[in-house]
C-alpha cells in the first residue's frame, strides 16, 4: 500500500541528511573540493595529464559504435515514438554496451573512467536517449553500487546479469517529495522472518523505470528513518 503522506523535515534536517552522505576521508586531492574551501590548488590540474595509447579492444569498440549510431540508430523515431526500437536495443546488448564499467570477471568489458566516457561523449553528440539509457544502467543503476558496496555474492550473482544487459533503474523521486533523500516516504522493513525486505510507497520518474528487470530503490528504516538503497527485482 503506497504511503499518504511524506514525513515534515526542515531544511535543517535536509541539509544535515545531505552532509553525513558526504565523503569523510579523501585518499587524493580534488581540485573542486580545493577550490571551493578557497584553495587553489593548480598542481592539480596542471601540467594536464594527456591519454595515453588506446587500446585496441576499446579502439574496436568505439569504432564499431560511431559507426552503429551513424548507420542504425534513428533519433526522431525514438523522440517521436518515445521507446527504443527492439534492434537497438539488442544491438547494445551484443556490443556489450551494458557493461562497459563491469570488470572482465564478472562479464563486463572492464573500460577505465576515461574510457567510458569517452564513449558517453560520442553518444551524447548522437542520441541523448541512449545516453540516458547506458548511463543511468551504469552509474545509478545496480552496476556501480554494487560494484562499491555489494558483497561477493550479490556481484557474481547480479552483475553478470547487467553486463549481459539486463537493464537496471534507478528509484529516488516520489510525489510531494522530490528528490530530497530526507523526506522519503518509501519505507523498507524486514519481514517476520528477517529473509526479505517489504517495500512500501510511490515512485515517480524512475529512469529506466519502463523497461527495467533490476531497480535500485531509495527508501528509508521506518524504525531509525535511515536512508538506504535497496536493489530489487523488477518486472518491464
Amino acid at each position: 500500500m503506497p504511503t499518504d503522506k511524506a514525513p515534515e523535515v526542515s531544511e535543517r534536517e535536509s541539509l544535515k541528511v545531505a552532509e553525513a552522505s558526504r565523503q569523510a576521508e579523501w585518499a587524493k586531492p580534488s581540485f573542486m573540493r580545493e577550490l571551493f574551501l578557497g584553495s587553489f590548488r593548480l598542481d592539480l590540474i596542471h601540467p594536464y595529464p594527456l591519454p595515453g595509447a588506446e587500446r585496441p579492444e576499446f579502439t574496436a569498440f568505439y569504432e564499431e559504435m560511431k559507426r552503429f549510431l551513424r548507420d542504425d540508430v534513428d533519433s526522431v523515431e525514438i523522440d517521436t515514438t518515445g521507446e527504443y526500437p527492439p534492434q537497438v536495443i539488442e544491438t547494445l546488448r551484443r556490443m556489450g554496451a551494458f557493461g562497459m564499467k563491469i570488470p572482465k570477471e564478472y562479464g563486463g568489458l572492464g573500460f577505465t573512467n576515461a574510457e567510458y566516457q569517452k564513449v558517453m561523449q560520442l553518444l551524447g553528440s548522437a542520441d541523448g536517449n541512449i545516453v540516458a539509457l547506458l548511463s543511468a544502467h551504469q552509474s545509478i543503476g545496480v552496476p556501480q553500487p554494487l560494484k562499491l558496496f555489494g558483497s561477493d555474492h550479490l556481484k557474481k550473482k547480479y552483475l553478470p546479469r547487467c553486463a549481459r544487459g539486463e537493464i537496471s533503474a534507478f528509484a529516488l523521486t516520489e510525489p510531494g517529495v522530490g528528490s530530497d533523500p530526507a523526506r522519503l516516504s518509501t519505507t523498507a522493513e524486514k519481514t517476520p522472518e528477517g529473509e526479505a525486505y517489504v517495500l512500501n510507497g510511490t515512485k515517480l520518474w524512475c529512469t529506466n523505470g519502463t523497461i527495467a528487470k533490476l531497480l535500485v530503490v531509495m527508501a528509508v528504516d521506518p524504525k531509525t528513518r535511515k536512508v538506504s538503497w535497496w536493489r530489487r527485482p523488477g518486472r518491464a
